[in-house]
């Protein structure tokens, strides 16, 4: 314990000397968070018998201490109490805040509390925390124009199916690459200070490797691979990260990651496709980051016709739950504590959290239920027969299912029934009120004021939190760790990097594509990678290399998938079947149908017939699937009830396993014995929980799972590149530059050649094959 006092009372001598040069300590902007996030548990008038009798929420109940006397010796901090009780040992009784309550005070929020003693305890023009206003809720207004009753009507939301505006790349490659060289020398500038050399850029095999891993989500194929490297362009790389970014494989790829942070499930009804489609066409347009985020808070309707509502949806029904997630993933912020009490590790009360949550407070999920035809049949006396019944109940009203409305615009949220603070009462409603910043005016949607204020330019953890966790996927560290953990008094690992990265995408307007360009034509992005494992604290990276990362589980499917098919960011795959414009205007008709004509035309007879039809058209796709080739292809992973059947009858894919397409095309998440959920693909359904961990049951599948049996057929991209070759020497260039991107070695060769020689013909490549997909220059994106 000594040792341990000794080292932190050091600490806070070194942050407090490095301090003494700070203009002012602002107490508003810098003392009050932390006498918040640290004393107020026990120390403010939401609590019935403050400690001690000394309260902390006003300037006046500061200075004249409690039940003891002062709290504050003025430019005396060591003999203050408020800074004693603060600086005390960890574990040591009467420490503040006490254990179980919080966190300790860092060094540097020591610092800052002694310094402000030291300059004289100035509390400038706070006056006090403010009372929670004593209003009542207005009157109840329901039917708004984002309600389902006026759906489909001028007054309301209407089915658009005019094409979103595309917003190509701006930014000229010069300033590109200006702005890549600016983020090199901050970098540098940090490596410098902890007395490291800059590394040497990566050769061009690794860097085309990297770039397609990490721009388009899988290896380069041996004739990309080939083009790039034979190039002698002085400008190859600036070219293929542009073309790269502006393919399909840009959006299959990064779908991956919005599709880990936003929850996209996609499994549970017929209209959770809509989620992953509208996410996937906002990243085809390049849908600037600020509206894509505004967009996805505001949605309101029937999925088909908004597929943004995945995002509402995917918390239905829990408005606190979906206001936590919000904030996380869109201002990294965790304020999950702060739902059922005062959060114990940050500044943020449950009074606070709960005002917050009235900005849903009219939300209101669904409005069209299993029976909604069903009940419409019902009203109208209408006789249904038991196919009938079923029919307009799973097969009709599953299209229309969660869908998001906003009835009432001033509905608030209420306190728990359990709230046991002082300053309000359980289940009492409470106004909308952001927690930091100035209060958004409510013109009439709560939400839109909300969507507003979150993806304003003024509000910079908006723009801080998404840089960081852009910087973190393409660099693998980010410059704030966790970057879920966004608090008050957050400093990045650069704090100079993360204010140009901030500003560099505000001033891009958010265009994604081109801040990630300016990313990926950094030395820093194209750096040579560590050769020793990152330390555990992330603190002692310094940007020495680019850390060795496993491919994740999608980009090795997608691997896998790119050996064995052409072309594969044009196969489609769950979901196809329902989002063509003219399944959605059928599905928008349908809705809008008197029951009378929907009874007089559905009856058992046509029921049989639609579903026949069904069957003889995925009949006939099987046997154009199968017409070229003798053996039965797979159907590996996938249910294929919501795919088309494109994938079945274009010639590219004929013969070749049904469940091949990109991971951005199956099911979201993938079935759980699926290739890419062992390799760390989430249940998507808490937020940014994808894994790389190695693990037994990822083992067994890469050394005798079907993924071998899948390539090994001779429709496959790869099985048709080995056999255009004559000789085992040519044929073994041909798999290496394939699987590994370059060519043998006389090793590899002298071993290859020893494992053909034992095992002649098919029997032996498939040996060879399998053991460079099991190798960790295959798994892992140098």
């Amino acid at each position: 314990m000594k040792i341990h006092t000794s080292i932190r009372m050091a600490a806070i001598a070194c942050v407090s000397q490095s301090m003494t040069a700070r203009a002012v300590i602002d107490f508003e902007q810098e003392v009050l968070p932390i006498i918040q996030e640290k004393c107020f548990r026990c120390h403010s008038g939401r609590v019935e018998e403050p400690e001690g009798g000394v309260l902390l929420d006003s300037a006046a109940a500061i200075s004249a201490g409690g039940d003891y006397g002062s709290i504050i010796e003025k430019m005396q901090p060591e003999k203050s109490v408020l800074y004693q009780r603060m600086a005390m040992p960890e574990g040591k009784h009467g420490i503040m805040p006490p254990a179980g309550k919080g966190d300790p005070a860092t060094p540097e929020q020591l610092a800052v509390i002694k310094q402000w003693i030291q300059e004289g305890a100035r509390f400038g023009k706070w006056e006090r925390i403010p009372e929670p206003p004593k209003v009542k809720p207005p009157k109840q207004i329901n039917n708004t124009r984002l309600s389902i009753q006026k759906y489909g009507t001028d007054e309301g939301i209407q089915l658009d199916l005019t094409p979103k505006p595309q917003y190509p790349t701006r930014m000229s490659n010069k300033l590109v690459r200006s702005k890549a060289a600016a983020i090199d020398k901050l970098v540098n500038m940090h490596r410098k200070a902890n007395n490291l050399p800059a590394p040497e850029m990566a050769n061009d095999r690794v860097f085309v490797r990297r770039a397609y891993l990490g721009i388009v989500g899988r290896i380069p194929t041996h004739d990309e691979a080939v083009a790039f490297l034979s190039s002698n362009d002085p400008r190859k790389r600036t070219r293929l990260i542009d073309h790269l970014i502006n393919s399909e494989g840009y959006v299959n790829h990064w779908f991956n990651f919005w599709a880990d942070l936003l929850k996209v499930q996609t499994t549970r009804f017929v209209s959770s496709v809509y989620y992953g489609e509208w996410i996937k066409q906002a990243l085809r347009d390049n849908m600037p980051y600020d509206r894509f985020a505004y967009e996805l808070i505001t949605a309101t309707g029937m999925p088909y016709q908004n597929g943004a509502t995945g995002w509402a949806a995917s918390d239905a029904n829990m408005a606190p739950d979906h206001m936590a997630n919000t904030m996380q993933a869109f201002l990294g912020m965790q304020l999950q504590c702060a739902q059922c009490h005062d959060h114990p590790y940050d500044r943020w009360n449950q009074y606070e959290f709960q005002s917050l949550t009235s900005y849903f407070g009219g939300l209101r999920w669904n409005g069209v239920g299993n029976n909604h035809f069903v009940k419409q049949a019902e009203t109208k006396g209408l006789e249904l027969t038991v196919k009938q019944e079923k029919y307009f109940g799973n097969n009709m009203s599953y299209r229309y299912k969660q869908a998001v409305w906003e009835p009432a615009f001033n509905r608030w949220n209420r306190l728990p029934r359990d709230y046991q603070y002082a300053d309000a009462k359980p289940k009492q409603p409470v106004a909308p009120q952001v927690i930091f910043g100035h209060q958004p005016v409510i013109e009439d949607s709560p939400r839109e004021a909300f969507g507003h204020w979150l993806t304003a330019g003024e509000n910079q953890w908006f723009t801080v939190a998404v840089a960081n966790r852009l910087w973190k996927q393409t660099m693998g560290v980010g410059l704030i760790e966790p970057v879920d953990n966004i608090k008050y008094d957050t400093e990045a690992q650069i704090p100079a990097l993360m204010t140009y990265l901030e500003k560099t995408l505000k001033e891009a307007d958010y265009n994604l594509k081109d801040f990630l360009r300016i990313l990926y034509n950094t030395r820093t992005w194209q750096m040579e990678t560590l050769t020793v494992d990152l330390p555990d604290d992330l603190a002692g990276y310094h940007y020495e290399g680019r850390p060795l990362m496993r491919m994740t589980g999608e980009q090795m499917w997608d691997s896998l998938v790119t050996l064995a098919i052409v072309d594969p960011d044009e196969r489609k795959g769950h979901g196809s079947r329902y989002t063509t414009p003219e399944y959605i205007e059928y599905a928008d008709e349908l809705y809008f149908t008197p029951i009378e004509e929907l009874v007089a035309y559905y009856t058992d007879e046509q029921i049989d017939r639609e579903r026949a039809a069904r069957k003889q058209a995925e009949k006939e796709a099987y046997k154009i699937f199968n017409s070229k080739s003798k053996r039965k292809a797979g159907r590996y992973g996938a249910n294929f009830n919501t795919w088309s059947f494109q994938h079945m009858t274009d010639p590219r894919w004929l013969g070749i396993d049904r469940g091949l397409v990109r991971a951005a095309e199956l099911a979201s998440p993938a079935p759980a014995y699926h290739f890419i959920r062992q390799f760390g693909q989430s249940d998507r359904a808490i937020i940014g929980t994808g894994r790389t961990d190695p693990n037994v049951t990822q083992v067994l599948n890469i050394l005798n799972g079907p993924i071998h049996n899948i390539l090994d057929n001779d429709l496959t991209v790869l099985a048709r590149k080995i056999a255009a070759q004559e000789t085992d020497e040519e044929k073994l260039n041909a798999m290496f530059r394939s699987v590994l991107t370059r060519n043998p070695t006389d090793e590899d060769l002298q071993i290859a050649s020893a494992v053909l020689t034992a095992n002649p013909g098919r029997r032996g490549y498939r040996m060879i094959l399998w053991a460079l997909l099991n190798t960790r220059e295959f798994m892992y994106v140098q």
